[in-house]
């Protein structure tokens, strides 16, 4: 699980992605591979949302059932950057 203050890092990391993508992109079709980075870009915003959510809610199965997604996502954009 994640402490307050390292959620708030992951949300603010997240949405610091989020506004990199309002950046023009390249001309033409994007690549699949670079398709599926924003995709997971913005899953992984809504899934800190949800973290917060269930923390606030005391919900602790949800709380580390969207902990090791968002990992995941945080893994998937971090080694496509």
């Amino acid at each position: 699980m994640m402490t307050n203050k390292e959620l708030q890092e992951a949300i603010k990391d997240a949405e610091n992605d989020v506004h990199g993508l309002s950046s023009p992109p390249p001309s033409g079709p994007l690549p699949q591979r670079e398709v599926w980075r924003r995709e997971m870009i913005l899953l992984r915003q809504l899934t800190a949302y949800k973290i917060e959510e269930a923390k606030k809610q005391g919900k602790k199965d949800l709380e580390l059932f969207n902990t090791a997604i968002y990992d995941l996502m945080t893994s998937f954009v971090k080694s496509y950057q």
